[in-house]
């Protein structure tokens, strides 16, 4: 890996990031997947964390030697592999119906304790 290779690929991870995920916050790697929390599985999390600790490593050429290009490697495919599979339009969608129906089941309920009101009090 030459040096722009690392910084390349992470800052090409955290555009789709944002692109798949939505998360606008943060510019780097390290800040988007600190942001996304729980909705990146656990294993492409540490598949992050892996490629974020390998960029501050990069920084410093005597530690850059104990980085292993076969890991780093496995970490980027397994985190962009698993960013392909998401579909954003259906996560948006999947985010509107479920606003929609909670609103709906807030609704019902107030419904029903008005009619359970005016039972009670002899209304109906």
């Amino acid at each position: 890996m030459q040096d722009r290779d690392l910084l390349q690929r992470n800052a090409e991870l955290a555009q789709l990031m944002r692109v798949q995920l939505g998360i606008r916050r943060g510019d780097s790697l390290g800040e988007k997947l600190r942001v996304a929390g729980r909705l990146v599985p656990k294993a492409e999390r540490r598949a992050g964390r892996t490629l974020v600790e390998a960029e501050r490593l990069w920084a410093n050429p005597k530690l850059r030697r104990q980085l292993d290009p076969g890991t780093l490697m496995a970490a980027e495919t397994r985190l962009r592999q698993w960013l392909a599979t998401i579909d954003a339009a259906d996560r948006r969608k999947g985010i509107l119906l479920g606003v929609l129906a909670s609103l709906a089941f807030n609704f019902l309920l107030i419904a029903a304790a008005v009619i359970g009101l005016l039972v009670w009090t002899g209304r109906v």
